[in-house]
């Protein structure tokens, strides 16, 4: 369907964008604020994120799955999305002391009472997001993505150099949030311009309900290793891992939300039209593999070089924990879009029991480890990736007729790609000269990667290899998603 195609292209151009300029503001506030700073803001910011799972209440993937959507279950949508944010917000305002008591840290009380503010904003922001993704507006979304990635970048350097600490990376989101509300509204479609109403309540209440409480179960567990690394290691032990799990996040997360932004009001489309998901299903995770592997195999290699570039040598002991995660990273890509095919038929409850099994044995995984070490938690989650991988299986046999054994198949052309993109990256390790210096060397492996990548998915005719062809040589696609 060119309309995907398109509009993946742009959800990547949008992330790709919004990373880069992420990816400055990463590297020069590193530089501005120290590892204590950071990992501070980091556990309050992980608290924030637990809180922020009520405040949307799962309205927002409800609005685009749902196949009447009619104006009393917007105006419904909206009167929901405000009490949650609003009770999350307050709940939240209210524990700012106890929390910074957990954790012996009263620069916590302001760093939580300034992040509240955006609990006051999002209602008015969420609900038509989750309608421009709806109706595939993707193009919209860029160019206010882009803007309020610029504002949250200009104020969190301009207060972090004017000395504001750890504050100013609370205050960037609080403009970031502020900036996108404006401009969200700014593009509100027409049909979106109504009053709270309590009609039809129940409907979005019986999704909600389970879809919170699964995106709960999964932020509690994400943002749990810095919560429990924070109580039983330290500050510092947080900013070590949080850079570490950020630069495999950089695709199984932000990468990744592109994919899914489009993933899950495309397979809803689908489905609103009675076709078949699992060669979608299959296919969409084969493309996410082709590039997926290669990108976590050479961040594994050049983990040392990476860091040093983007962070500075103040963060090198990072490298160790970021050459485990690449592993759980490696296999959460053969899940990633799991919960947008479920989601997209109607599957809630499948996902909620699917994050009940995973995220409880993460939690109790990861009380174990993070006493233990840094490594140790880096192992737990290679653990929990996998058990979240057979999971996902299970229910995925049960609505698509997904086995196990399609799914490897399915994707060894991308495996083949990956070892094909990794030789000149590993001779390059381990065989130039010492005196190439590290920075050299890795440029020459990021354009023999490249090279190689390109010659795996000629050679092995991977799907990607079709698609690419008809973008530079005009061609009519040989094959099709989601068509």
């Amino acid at each position: 369907m060119p309309s995907v195609r398109k509009s993946i292209v742009i959800s990547f151009a949008e992330k790709y964008s919004t990373l880069l300029i992420g990816f400055v503001g990463i590297m020069l506030i590193a530089r501005l604020l120290t590892p204590a700073e950071i990992g501070l803001y980091s556990v309050a910011a992980a608290i924030t994120g637990i809180a922020q799972m009520l405040r949307d209440f799962g309205v927002g993937n409800y609005l685009i799955q749902e196949k009447k959507l009619t104006k009393d279950r917007v105006r419904a949508a909206l009167t929901i999305t405000m009490l949650t944010s609003w009770v999350a917000g307050a709940v939240l305002y209210f524990s700012r002391h106890l929390i910074a008591s957990f954790y012996a840290e009263s620069a916590m009380v302001q760093l939580i009472e300034i992040q509240c503010i955006n609990f006051l904003l999002i209602p008015f922001t969420a609900p038509i997001l989750a309608l421009l993704r709806r109706e595939m507006k993707f193009a919209i979304l860029l160019r206010i993505n882009i803007v309020c990635a610029l504002i949250q970048l200009t104020v969190s350097l301009s207060l972090a150099s004017s000395g504001y600490g750890y504050l100013s990376l609370a205050w960037a989101s609080v403009a970031n949030v502020s900036c996108m509300m404006l401009l969200v509204n700014a593009h509100r479609p027409k049909d979106a311009w109504v009053m709270p109403g309590f009609k039809e309540w129940r409907r979005i209440a019986n999704f909600g309900f389970q879809a919170s409480l699964s995106a709960i179960l999964t932020e509690i567990a994400m943002n749990m290793s810095d919560l429990i690394l924070g109580r039983f290691l330290g500050f510092q032990a947080v900013a070590f891992y949080s850079r570490a799990q950020g630069l495999v996040y950089l695709f199984h997360r932000d990468m990744m939300e592109a994919v899914r932004k489009v993933a899950l009001p495309a397979f809803a489309q689908a489905v609103r039209k009675d076709m078949d998901l699992l060669q979608s299903y299959l296919q969409s995770v084969n493309y996410v593999t082709v590039f997926a592997w290669p990108f976590y195999a050479f961040l594994g290699l050049y983990a040392h070089t990476i860091i040093d570039l983007m962070f500075g040598k103040q963060w090198s002991a990072a490298v160790p924990y970021v050459r485990i995660l690449v592993f759980a990273g490696a296999i959460g890509a053969l899940w990633n879009l799991s919960s947008n095919a479920l989601m997209a038929m109607g599957h809630i409850n499948k996902i909620l029991r699917s994050e009940l099994i995973v995220q409880s044995v993460r939690i109790a995984l990861l009380f174990y480890a993070a006493q233990i070490s840094i490594d140790m938690t880096c192992y737990a989650l290679i653990i929990v990736y996998f058990l979240n991988l057979l999971v996902t299986l299970k229910y995925l046999k049960q609505a698509i007729g997904l086995k196990f054994y399609k799914l490897l198949i399915s994707n060894i052309n991308s495996l083949f790609v990956c070892v094909m993109s990794m030789v000149i990256p590993i001779l390059s390790f381990f065989y130039l000269p010492e005196k190439v210096d590290d920075i050299t060397e890795f440029f020459v492996s990021g354009i023999g990667f490249s090279l190689g990548w390109i010659i795996g998915v000629s050679i092995c005719r991977h799907p990607i290899y079709f698609e690419l062809k008809r973008i530079f040589i005009k061609e009519k696609p040989i094959v099709e998603i989601n068509n």
